[in-house]
């Protein structure tokens, strides 16, 4: 957890989520964390590949966008969902269609018998890329925070804490040896925060 806040300190807030990710899956993929790895499903994740061999059912076009059915004809290629599309299509389309307008359809449970992906997040996130990949960062959150050891401390580092804070606690991290770089963006401007944490060391920044 220390590595990882020195690490995600020095990423841009949109990297921080990547980052966090690889360190998840890779511990995935060496079968140190409590979910099993599996190489095509992960590429499914990453790729989310589109079939566009069978066409969108007239039935399901007022509510399913066709790059949707088009992934979840790749999708039924993976070992595990192969009824997928049948029962979307043919036995419970007006279910589906409410968890696909859910506001956040990551936390509800999926119709039929595809509630049991519910024991099964990674693969539930795979159903959430196809249908809703606008949800999908969310969804990664929420699997991080259940399958990563104290996963949730990872997802939420830093949040709640303000720059003066973040400072303060690098500071104390530091050393004449292990200095403090500022890599700083447009607008950005960390000269206060370090005036602030001066005085709170007894120093007056203007000397």
């Amino acid at each position: 957890m220390t590595i990882f806040t020195w690490v995600a300190r020095g990423l841009f807030e949109r990297h921080k989520q990547i980052f966090m990710s690889l360190l998840t899956f890779r511990l995935m993929q060496k079968g140190l964390l409590d979910c099993e790895y599996d190489a095509a499903q992960m590429n499914f994740l990453v790729q989310c590949p589109l079939n566009t061999e069978t066409p969108r059912p007239s039935s399901l076009k007022d509510w399913l966008p066709e790059p949707a059915w088009f992934a979840i004809q790749s999708l039924i290629k993976l070992e595990g969902f192969e009824q997928f599309s049948t029962h979307l299509e043919k036995e419970a389309p007006r279910r589906f269609m409410d968890w696909y307008n859910s506001l956040t359809p990551e936390n509800d449970k999926l119709p039929l018998d595809w509630k049991r992906l519910e024991q099964l997040p990674f693969q539930k996130m795979l159903v959430v890329r196809v249908l809703r990949p606008d949800r999908v960062t969310t969804a990664l959150d929420n699997f991080i925070k259940r399958t990563l050891p104290n996963g949730k401390a990872f997802v939420e580092c830093d949040n709640s804490s303000s720059a003066d804070q973040v400072l303060a606690s690098s500071y104390v991290d530091s050393t004449p040896a292990t200095p403090i770089f500022f890599i700083l963006s447009p607008g950005a401007n960390p000269i206060k925060n370090v005036q602030n944490l001066a005085k709170s060391l007894g120093f007056d920044p203007a000397k």
